[in-house]
């Protein structure tokens, strides 16, 4: 009973709302939790179910722990860790009743409540495991089959969506070229989202599909709202990820399609659509927002500074801009990459695997760069040649810190005596016009 109660403290629930059910006996164990009921018992057989099975069959069951299904073959007994709201199994209830209960009562219905069931579970499972050291772990909301030592490194770990999401490569061929691609399904992702969230097979590296996965989840979890159908998101300004949601299918399961739109890491580029970028921290606190070629929405006139860059800006907005010329490739290196076409031995496209390699769980870096709201559907995605250097825009922040490092004396400004720079042209001196 100390083990259940200092567990629900931990997530938040209070010690007077703990109490051993008088239903428990030396095999079985209950208890109420607040709104949950936690069971831990010993009486089932453990039988393959179709849980299990599809645990054998994840890439990482068969790399990471390929003994498995021999092992599951000689296991005689087994101890079973559930938590729900409802006493009474919803499976066991007549339907009048579950009308009339509501689902409410029954059933996680918000990803808060789903998320602290799953760490009372995730924290007693850890208790039993080094206690009892078993054969096997079997995480059941991502169909996650592990050693022992190898759940209570995810169980305790700082980042909980290792053992919460799964991410599970698939193979399947382009018909057209008969080249291997790689998707990505995020298992465990519908207790997270409330929805299947997968990466259609494309050419990007395994390993990238899986950080992708694990990045959206955490910040649905972490700002407890999804991202709208069109939009994309990124861990930087040059990532962006689109989000598509596609219809349920017959088990009431909708399921959110990621597709990167733009990473010239990978040779994906896109046009420049307008866009609304918002900034977030690393606890994914909005810390600001501007509109892709309206930077100045986040300036403060009232600021020295914002003011001086907001006044400079308005006055480049007046002047005539000169027109660049486009960087144009000569006929030499024109024809030597229409050649390359030609020699078979010479792919047009990157190389990559041909088969699924091992992903491990991996821990995603921080999603507070940008979440970005596109204008129009990011359908022209097309791959990337050369970029200009000269391209990269000015973020506030940057321009922020020129103006405050060009804050300096007349006299010694006078000193210096070079030519004007970047600074000079942009916050050129009132008393010089």
């Amino acid at each position: 009973m100390a083990v259940i109660v200092a567990v629900a403290e931990k997530v938040g629930v209070p010690r007077s709302a703990c109490q051993l059910l008088n239903t428990s006996d030396d095999v079985n164990k209950r208890f109420l939790c607040g709104k949950f009921h936690v069971l831990v018992t010993q009486t089932g057989l453990f039988e393959h179910t179709p849980l299990i099975d599809a645990a054998l069959e994840t890439i990482y069951a068969r790399t990471a722990f390929p003994e498995a299904a021999d092992l599951l073959n000689e296991i005689a007994a087994c101890t079973q860790i559930s938590v729900r709201k409802s006493l009474i199994p919803t499976d066991s209830l007549p339907e009048n009743l579950k009308t009339l209960s509501g689902v409410e009562s029954l059933a996680f219905c918000e990803a808060e409540e789903t998320l602290q069931a799953m760490e009372i579970a995730r924290l007693i499972t850890a208790i039993i495991v080094e206690r009892s050291r078993p054969d096997a772990v079997f995480w059941a909301p991502s169909s996650f089959l592990l050693k022992p030592d190898a759940f209570s490194a995810l169980a305790r770990a700082s980042n909980h969506d290792d053992l919460y999401l799964l991410p599970n490569p698939y193979g399947q061929q382009d018909p057209e070229t008969g080249e291997q691609l790689i998707g990505m399904m995020g298992i465990g992702s519908q207790w997270l989202t409330g929805y299947r969230v997968e990466v259609l097979p494309c050419r990007l590296p395994p390993e990238y599909l899986a950080e992708i996965l694990v990045a959206f989840s955490k910040f649905t979890n972490k700002s407890s709202r999804l991202i709208d159908d069109g939009d994309v998101f990124g861990r930087e300004e040059n990532e962006k990820i689109q989000v598509i949601y596609h219809e349920e299918d017959d088990d009431g399961l909708g399921t959110i399609e990621l597709k990167v739109v733009h990473n010239p890491k990978f040779g994906i580029l896109r046009e420049d659509v307008p866009t609304k970028y918002v900034r977030y921290d690393e606890d994914l606190n909005e810390t600001g927002s501007f509109t892709d070629g309206n930077e100045d929405t986040e300036l403060d006139p009232h600021d020295p500074v914002d003011a001086a860059i907001l006044e400079r800006l308005k006055e480049l907005k007046e002047e005539p801009s000169s027109q660049e010329l486009p960087d144009v490739r000569s006929e030499e290196d024109f024809e030597q990459e229409m050649s390359a076409l030609d020699r078979p031995d010479q792919p047009a496209t990157p190389a990559y695997p041909e088969t699924a390699t091992p992903v491990s769980p991996s821990t995603a870096s921080q999603v507070h760069q940008t979440i970005a709201t596109a204008a129009r559907r990011l359908d022209d995605t097309r791959i990337a040649g050369k970029t200009s250097p000269s391209s990269k825009r000015m973020s506030v922040a940057e321009l922020r810190d020129f103006v405050k490092q060009a804050q300096v004396s007349n006299e010694t400004s006078e000193k210096v005596g070079k030519k004007h720079g970047f600074l000079a042209k942009l916050f050129k001196r009132k008393a010089d016009q």
